[in-house]
């Protein structure tokens, strides 16, 4: 699964959330007769029925201005990182390849950069599991090749791992009621202002959808070079990466924000149902707005400074 097709996954999900979310609210005021669709049911439906038209979908308020951005996962800064869109997991992974790139690597030995790790080590310089890891790679011969050969000489290149900035989405919703045709005279109100009314309150009251969604997608070679890596810390470290390395596969929970309220204007609401070809009634308009956090890229580097301050940049 690329990025394209998480971030499809993903909304697909928020929205069965949102018709599930909106179906459990009626059930606990007694309204279970009134069925719940993402979009308008046929013509001459007789059943009260309700709408979540999602009718907007765009970038969420406070990414409007944000460029894309990446973030380094090693060096001593990564460690300190207080990202809420990073995952704990991949905070720990890059912990622990900074562990091993400064113990297990080979260093300079003359130069300005003398003591840095070295850019293209000597596989044979390598611990054994990692020198196994490069030797099943090929040298491709490209800028993404993990393994460089020259003369019969097997070179590696150092690990980078950077996080990407995410996206965040504001889908916006209307929701209308549809009376059914018939067993509605005998209701003290109608429908509209009994399911809209528990639908507002609702709203106020859980402001977070929880949204089952699947892993986010990562390089396929992380996982074997993240085992190699394992391989070469001490038991206590290992242990802490191995978690991480099993908890990548799997499904998370997503908070999603509720936003009751919106700024659409009379004009728009007009023009929205007119649109529809559907008659002025009693609706509620909602969003939510979702942050997808990016993901990991894994690739080969160049040369990494494991020893820069809080001012400076890692340096590939």
């Amino acid at each position: 699964m690329n990025q394209l097709e998480y971030v499809s996954v993903v909304a697909s999900a928020v929205h069965e959330e949102l018709e599930s979310w909106a179906r459990n609210l009626l059930r606990e005021a007694g309204i279970e007769t009134t069925e719940v669709y993402g979009q308008f049911p046929p013509e001459g439906s007789v059943a009260s029925h309700i709408v979540l038209f999602p009718y907007r979908i765009s970038s969420g308020d406070s990414h409007l201005a944000q460029p894309k951005r990446e973030t380094s996962l090693l060096g001593p800064r990564a460690q300190n990182l207080r990202s809420g869109s990073i995952p704990p997991a991949w905070l720990t992974i890059g912990k622990s390849l900074t562990q091993c790139i400064q113990e297990q690597f080979p260093k300079m030995e003359k130069g300005p950069f003398r003591g840095r790790p070295h850019p293209a080590p000597s596989i044979k310089k390598l611990p054994r599991p990692l020198g196994h890891w490069y030797r099943s790679q090929a040298d491709t011969g490209k800028e993404n090749s993990w393994l460089t050969e020259i003369q019969g000489l097997k070179f590696a290149r150092l690990p980078s791992l950077t996080w990407v900035s995410g996206v965040s989405l504001k889908m916006q919703y209307l929701i209308v009621v549809g009376e059914g045709a018939r067993g509605t005279s005998d209701r003290k109100a109608p429908v509209a202002i009994q399911a809209l009314s528990v639908l507002n309150a609702g709203a106020q009251l859980q402001r977070i959808l929880d949204v089952r969604i699947p892993a986010m997608p990562f390089d396929p070679l992380i996982p074997s070079y993240l085992e190699a890596v394992a391989q070469c810390l001490e038991e206590e470290d290992a242990e802490a990466l191995q978690k991480s390395i099993q908890s990548l596969g799997k499904k998370s929970i997503m908070g999603v924000t509720l936003l009751p309220g919106s700024n659409l204007s009379n004009s728009d609401f007009t023009g929205l149902m007119q649109a529809l070809q559907r008659p002025l009634q009693p609706t509620l308009n909602l969003s939510v707005q979702l942050q997808l956090g990016g993901g990991p890229r894994f690739e080969p580097g160049i040369n990494v400074d494991l020893n820069t301050d809080a001012k400076d940049r890692d340096s590939y």
